[in-house]
């Protein structure tokens, strides 16, 4: 049996929309949650099968590109992600949204179709509600069809938030 790889955790409060916990292994990015717990977020961890450390040095370049973003300093993310854990339709879904530029949102059926599996548009969903890395992949950019919000893998109060967080109104959004 292999050596247990080690993430290194950490979090950053967000005014109006909570904690956003984040985790970085060796390869990247490992894990991002929005609006839950310390203790929910280290289960989650536990449950990937890794050791878990909480380790400022290691997540500063994390922590410091979610602080901008939340301060509307940074529209984009060049963080290493750890895709590992996220393969077929899922990865390619969630690859094309990471594409998704800052205050712009695409639809499921167009990930679909861009991630090679046209007519696609509920399996799209689905894979941006499995989204490890939300915020840094943008699964809040993906919208209906009809231009309505859809899901959100936090919840629909948090996709809205970082909708006006880009300067897109939900509320005038769609059907």
């Amino acid at each position: 049996m292999g050596k247990m790889m080690t993430v290194a955790y950490d979090s950053i409060p967000v005014k109006g929309f909570g904690d956003v916990w984040f985790a970085v292994g060796p390869r990247g990015l490992w894990r991002v949650d929005v609006g839950g717990s310390q203790l929910d977020f280290i289960e989650q961890l536990l449950h990937d099968d890794v050791a878990v450390e909480s380790n400022r040095t290691a997540t500063a370049s994390t922590r410091r590109s979610l602080t901008e973003y939340f301060a509307g300093k940074r529209r984009t993310f060049d963080l290493k992600i750890d895709w590992t854990r996220v393969d077929g339709f899922t990865r390619k879904a969630l690859q094309v949204c990471a594409r998704i530029l800052y205050g712009k949102t695409m639809s499921y059926g167009e990930i679909a179709a861009r991630a090679g599996n046209p007519g696609a548009a509920r399996a799209a969903g689905t894979a941006m509600s499995k989204n490890p890395f939300p915020i840094v992949v943008p699964c809040h950019r993906v919208i209906k069809s009809d231009g309505s919000l859809g899901g959100f893998s936090g919840n629909l109060q948090h996709k809205c938030f970082l909708l006006r967080q880009e300067g897109i109104d939900p509320e005038n959004m769609g059907a």
